[in-house]
């Protein structure tokens, strides 16, 4: 089992050096900055354009100089590109947008009307219809050349979100228009049929110029029908600021003026710690910074419908917030409102509710699916993990925990292997959910405490130690510190624990002493604790094994599961019995001891990697016996568990499994009959105990559940002879009375 050599970055970030080899258990932790944190760092790429070599199915159509491109939906704006310009992105609703354009003449370049570089924002009725459409398909540098009626040279904005829609989630229904112009912005429908008519008229007037011209031969030449009306400009996009829209009524946008650090955002019930301050009309700041913290969801924000702002944002990002909001009516017309705030996401902390279910039952969620606090265990950030975990921890994974003693406030340091019951069910439920070098509060409720105590101890199992590692005490301090957030000394990194390594011994697997859960008393009475996950070791793959770790592997776990047996936790025993036998099921030793286990399909044939050979020939008889009596101690162990929990089909099954390899096995008999008994099929269960007597005649336990199962038998019959004595006799029937006629 690999261990990681890691290095930790401050506060955030982690390079991954490399892997040691698995005899040496060496973990190196380092502080760094967030310049050496490597290609695994959470810092968001910021770069838009596309690489050199890049080349997807998703690639965009590549533009080139002289193509002509439809802008609108109806298909009346034109674009002729001039110059390509550079990247992916492209202006959408709300942008601030930097462009350059200037009006043409119909026949000829000279410029009519020359204007500077202007900065609008989109849709706000700032640019010539025309010149919008276009700077919506266009990139960063591009230069076109724009064709459309002149009824769209009118200073408007294109139709957008519910402007397009009659009924919520529906387009409105429009003629004939071609697939791909289906999701390009539309015009008002006034402007376009204004267009429909200026063109009629055109076409109008050319038919009577021609008429004319054919009328009068004599004239020399005929007067040339005028112009269409279109409109025609030269655009060069210089450059836009991201608006996003986070609301589906545009009521609530935000500016980004300061990208954030990392790729998670809040969620409801997290923590967050923010700044904001209210602005003018022209941006000038009204008042001072304040600070805030507060849970979402849950306490009250300082203005209606910032949570959507919060929700979007990350660390340390810093952005332009836009709130619409509805004010008082006057002459039954609701006022709108604008405020504008900056905001500052400052710090959050992550809140998670943990479901620990009792064993052998699944989650229970409420109605709205989320998992309910009293059942499950509530942990809250403290400082984040910088590290993604290479592997699960799961059943077999050593862990190295730092706690923080309650009475103490110092750190304590324990190893122990996950799923053999050392320390409760709820520690591992909290070690689980845990990045590397990442600290947490929890919080147990009683109901969670109860749910999975520790376990006994049985031969072979991995104690609970308790290192002293004094070089590590200033990491300690620090991880597990009151606040997450470094001070300026930590920044500074003079006399700083961050600035130093850490190096872990290479047994610190089997180092420090022996301890007892209970004794330890790291959790306070309200259930609240608090750890960091240092190290953490993959589990050991069953598949991997050799015959001889698979055979040691199922006696740990028989073992283990025999001393939870012995308690009557039997969904646990359950549970340890299984991943005893998961260690050996595909084993061709298995499939040989046990016939019924081959996995064939019935009517195919399926050709398996050892056929031909037997894998018990290198055995002798005494071995392949032994090893058979252990496999089917282990299947009437399961199907035991599972009589226990009400599980009688199950149980059925695994002492079928057993009787398929000993068909004289009279235990096997015994808890099939038992199986049977709980299905109320008594007749199969009064063969299969009879049978067991025969085989055993002086166990009492077996000529009990006879008599039990005869007892249940009669009251069966009983209860189906009162159910079915008089379906096959007549119904009685009685005479109708006279019929009494009523006076009038």
């Amino acid at each position: 089992m690999p261990a990681q050599i890691l290095s930790l970055s401050s506060p955030q970030k982690v390079k991954v050096e490399g892997l040691s080899p698995p005899a040496a258990w060496v973990i190196t932790i380092r502080l760094m900055t967030a310049e050496d944190a490597g290609a695994e760092s959470d810092i968001q790429s910021i770069n838009s354009d596309a690489p050199p070599a890049w080349n997807s199915d998703d690639e965009p159509p590549e533009d080139h100089v002289g193509d002509e491109n439809t802008c609108s939906r109806d298909g009346a704006v034109k674009k002729l590109i001039q110059k390509v310009g550079k990247g992916l992105e492209r202006p959408g609703q709300n942008d601030i947008v930097t462009v350059r354009f200037s009006t043409l003449q119909l026949d000829g370049p000279p410029i009519e009307d020359v204007a500077d570089q202007i900065t609008v924002e989109m849709g706000d009725n700032k640019l010539p219809l025309a010149v919008e459409f276009a700077v919506k398909s266009m990139r960063v540098g591009e230069v076109a050349e724009i064709r459309a009626p002149a009824a769209y040279s009118k200073i408007l904005s294109p139709l957008c979100g519910r402007q397009l829609r009659t009924q919520p989630g529906v387009l409105p229904k429009t003629g004939k228009v071609k697939r791909k112009l289906r999701f390009l912005p539309a015009a008002p429908k006034g402007l376009a049929e204004q267009a429909k008519v200026d063109l009629l008229k055109f076409r109008k007037a050319k038919q009577e110029a021609e008429a004319e011209a054919e009328a009068e031969a004599a004239a020399a030449a005929a007067p040339a029908p005028a112009a269409p009306p279109m409109f025609r400009a030269r655009v060069e996009l210089l450059g836009f600021e991201c608006v996003l829209a986070l609301t589906e009524d545009r009521s609530v946008t935000k500016r980004i003026l300061q990208n954030g650090s990392s790729r998670r955002r809040p969620r409801r019930g997290d923590v967050v710690s923010f700044s904001y301050c209210l602005l003018e009309d022209a941006g000038a700041k009204r008042s001072s910074p304040r600070k805030c913290e507060l849970t979402l969801g849950e306490d009250e924000l300082p203005y209606p419908r910032l949570e959507h702002v919060i929700y979007s944002m990350k660390e340390d990002e810093r952005c332009l917030a836009r709130l619409l909001s509805a004010g008082a009516e006057e002459e039954g017309m609701p006022n709108l409102q604008m405020t504008e705030l900056e905001v500052t996401l400052l710090r959050w902390r992550r809140r998670d509710l943990l479901p620990v279910a009792p064993p052998g039952e699944a989650v229970q969620a409420e109605g709205t699916g989320h998992v309910s606090a009293a059942s499950a265990l509530q942990k809250t950030e403290i400082r984040q993990g910088p590290e993604r975990r290479f592997h699960d921890i799961e059943a077999g994974s050593m862990v190295l925990v730092a706690f923080r003693d309650p009475g103490h406030s110092k750190g304590t340091l324990l190893s122990w292997r996950a799923g053999e019951g050392v320390v409760p069910g709820y520690i591992e439920v909290a070690v689980a959910s845990m990045r590397l070098c990442e600290s947490a509060d929890f919080k147990a409720p009683v109901a969670v405490q109860l749910c999975r105590p520790t376990g006994p101890s049985y031969e072979g199992q991995t104690p609970l130690r308790k290192l002293e590692v004094l070089e590590l005490c200033p990491l300690l301090d620090e991880l597990l510190a009151d606040d997450g957030v470094p001070t300026a000394a930590d920044a500074d990194g003079a006399g700083s624990p961050s600035s130093q390594p850490y190096q872990l011994p290479s047994d610190w697997p089997v180092q420090g002493q022996t301890a007892a859960w209970a004794d330890l008393k790291l959790v306070d009475d309200s259930g609240s604790f608090r750890l960091a996950l240092l190290a953490a070791t993959e589990a050991v793959d069953l598949c991997l094994l050799e015959e001889e770790g698979q055979l040691h592997f199922l006696e740990l776990e028989k073992a283990h599961g025999n001393a939870l047996a012995r308690e009557s936790r039997f969904e646990e025993a359950s549970e340890a019995y299984k991943r005893a036998l998961d260690a050996v099921r595909r084993s061709p030793m298995y499939k040989a001891l046990f016939p019924t286990e081959r996995g064939h399909i019935q009517g195919a044939y399926s050709r398996e990697a050892g056929e031909g050979e037997n894998p018990l020939q290198g055995l002798s008889d005494q071995e392949v016996s032994t090893r058979r009596s252990h496999l089917v101690a282990l299947h009437l162990n399961l199907s035991l568990c599972a009589n226990k929990a009400r599980l009688h089909a199950l149980a059925r099954r695994h002492a079928d499994i057993a009787l398929g390899a000993e068909p004289e096995n009279a235990k096997a008999l015994y808890r099939r009959g038992q199986a049977a008994a709980g299905q109320s099929d008594f007749e199969a269960a009064l063969q299969d105990l009879q049978r067991a007597a025969e085989l055993q005649p002086q166990d009492r336990t077996i000529r009990a559940e006879i008599q039990s199962v005869q007892r249940g038998l009669k009251a069966h019959k009983e209860v189906q002879k009162t159910m079915f004595q008089n379906v096959f006799q007549p119904s009685s029937r009685k005479s109708p009375g006279p019929i009494q006629e009523g006076k009038d």
